[in-house]
C-alpha cells in the first residue's frame, strides 16, 4: 500500500442546468452539463497505513473554519471507501481548498471524489470507477462527476453521467464573493416560484443545441446555448453576484452564467488577454477572479 498519495480536486461549472420534475425520492430530477475546470483544490493522503482495528483518518486545511470531523465528505468518503472495500486504513488527510465554499463549483464533492480516488489508487484498485461513482452518489449527487471530470451530461438526481461532447479550448474567469448559497434554499426558491415542478408553469430547455454547439466546437454557439434555472431567481437574492454577472460582461465575456445553485459566477472569454481584463475591472470592484480553463482527467 502507498503511503503518500497527491490527488487534485477540480472544480465543477456547469453549462447546462435544469429541473425536470420530482422523483420518487423526493430528489429534483435534473438535466445538466457539467465541466472541470483547471481551479482546483489539492489533497495528500498521507501515512497511509493498513491497520487491525477500526479506519481512523485525521484532516487538516488551509481555511479556518473547514469542519475536520465527520462533517467533512473527505473523511465521509473515506469511512465509505473502507466500509464497502474491505479495507482497514489511517490516513492523514490534508486539503489545500482554493475553490470558494458554499458557491456552487462542487468544492466539497471534489474533495470527497478526490479522496475515495486516492484511497482506491493506495489500495491498489480494488474498486471499478463505476463502483466509485455508485459510493460517490451515496455522498452527493455530484461526487460521481468529480469522480470522473471532463465534460458529461448527467440526469436523475444529477448522478446518472453519460457521455458528451468536449467543451472546446477557451478561457474562463470565476468569481464568488462574500455569499454563500445552501442549496436547499435554493431548490426551495424554485420549487415556491414553478409551483414545485409539476409542469402546470415551467417548461424544461432543450439542450440539444449546446450539443450541437459542442460537437462542432463553436465555443461562441456553447456560450450562446448556455442555461442555468436556478440564476435568475437566486441572483434576484444576491446582489453582489449579479453584479460580478454584469462585470463579466462588461468585460468582454463571450457570455456570463451563475454555476450551480450559486452564487459563483463565470465568463467565457476567446482570449487570455480579454479574461485578465475581467480579473482586473473585477479588482477594481473589490472581487477576486480566477483564471482558469476547460480540463479533461485521465482516470
Amino acid at each position: 500500500m502507498k503511503e503518500t498519495i497527491l490527488e487534485t480536486g477540480y472544480a465543477k461549472i456547469n453549462l447546462h442546468l435544469d429541473i425536470t420534475g420530482i422523483l420518487p425520492n423526493g430528489y429534483h430530477e435534473v438535466q445538466t452539463v457539467m465541466q472541470t475546470v483547471s481551479l482546483c483544490d489539492k489533497i495528500t493522503l498521507s501515512d497511509i497505513k493498513e491497520t487491525a482495528g477500526s479506519s481512523r483518518f485525521s484532516v487538516t486545511c488551509n481555511v479556518p473554519g473547514v469542519p475536520c470531523d465527520e462533517r467533512n465528505l473527505a473523511v465521509r468518503a473515506a469511512l465509505l471507501f473502507c466500509e464497502r472495500s474491505g479495507a482497514h486504513i489511517t490516513a492523514n488527510i490534508d486539503i489545500v481548498k482554493n475553490i470558494p465554499m458554499a458557491a456552487g463549483m462542487a468544492g466539497g464533492s471534489t474533495d470527497g471524489a478526490a479522496v475515495l480516488r486516492g484511497l482506491n489508487r493506495a489500495s491498489e484498485y480494488p474498486l471499478s470507477i463505476d463502483e466509485l461513482c455508485a459510493l460517490g452518489s451515496e455522498l452527493g449527487a455530484d461526487v460521481p462527476f468529480c469522480i470522473r471530470g471532463g465534460t458529461l451530461y448527467a440526469d436523475g438526481k444529477g448522478d446518472i453521467l453519460h457521455e458528451f461532447p468536449k467543451m472546446p479550448a477557451c478561457h474562463i474567469v470565476v468569481a464568488c464573493e462574500g455569499e454563500g448559497v445552501s442549496t436547499p434554499w435554493a431548490y426551495g426558491l424554485l420549487d415556491k416560484k414553478y409551483n414545485k415542478f409539476d409542469g402546470s408553469i415551467y417548461t424544461s430547455k432543450d439542450i440539444s443545441q449546446l450539443k450541437r454547439s459542442l460537437s462542432a466546437n463553436d465555443i461562441n454557439a456553447v456560450a450562446e446555448n448556455m442555461y442555468n434555472v436556478f440564476e435568475t431567481p437566486v441572483l434576484l437574492e444576491r446582489p453582489i453576484a449579479a453584479r460580478i454577472k454584469s462585470i463579466l460582461s462588461e468585460g468582454g465575456a463571450l457570455r456570463s452564467m451563475m454555476s450551480g445553485s450559486g452564487p459563483s459566477v463565470f465568463g467565457i472569454f476567446l482570449c487570455e488577454k480579454c479574461a485578465a481584463h475581467a480579473i482586473s475591472l473585477l479588482e477594481q470592484h473589490g472581487y477576486r477572479g480566477y483564471l482558469c480553463c476547460p480540463v479533461y482527467q485521465d482516470l
